[in-house]
């Protein structure tokens, strides 16, 4: 078969285009899953890593908690994750999450100012090691208590099924084809 070279760059060239056009739109989604809500005197920013979570699969829940009238971050408050319970099932009311948590008071989550070598914003507080134990839409309350007063906020978190990552599959599939493209013209140029 001959190929002309043209064809083949521009084949080359959208392909190339297509897997960077997917890798920074998962990039981006990946980006935009703070949920921010205010509670009594409190601005609480919630974050999960990962990003999207799984059934069975432990994840970080962190927040960022600030002083809703002046922006300023709490310190040293008293943070705890109550007891998480499905929405919109009555057949589930005995589904929770499980970190460990004491069934009556909740777990406190402890105020974080590194993680590793990385400094974090003062008034943040992580959790770490939540697992959901099945897939759904999940309700997570947390209570703040310090000197401003006390606030509860009750964040909703998707938890998905545990499968394949389908972006990476498809990035390195992308990235296969682009490499046998590159080689198929490098071989043609050499002929």
């Amino acid at each position: 078969m001959n190929f002309s070279r043209k064809p083949m760059k521009k084949i080359l060239l959208s392909l190339s285009l297509l897997l960077l056009t997917l890798l920074f739109a998962s990039n981006t989604l990946a980006a935009s899953g703070k949920l921010e809500q205010d509670a009594g005197p409190y601005h609480v920013v919630m974050q999960t890593n990962p990003e999207n979570l799984m059934a069975n699969q432990a994840g970080t829940m962190t927040m960022i908690i600030k002083n809703k009238a002046t922006g300023q971050p709490v310190t040293g408050a008293k943070v705890m994750m109550l007891q998480s319970t499905m929405s919109n099932s009555s057949n589930m009311a005995g589904m929770n999450m499980s970190s460990g948590m004491d069934k009556q008071d909740g777990t406190a989550m402890l105020e974080q100012s590194t993680m590793g070598s990385m400094a974090m914003d003062p008034g943040t507080y992580m959790m770490e090691g939540m697992t959901f134990n099945q897939p759904g839409q999940w309700n997570q309350a947390i209570t703040i208590t310090s000197t401003l007063g006390e606030g509860t906020v009750n964040f909703p978190i998707t938890v998905g099924k545990s499968g394949p990552n389908l972006v990476l599959i498809g990035s390195v599939a992308g990235g296969i084809v682009i490499a046998g493209l590159l080689a198929a013209l490098l071989k043609r140029k050499k002929n």
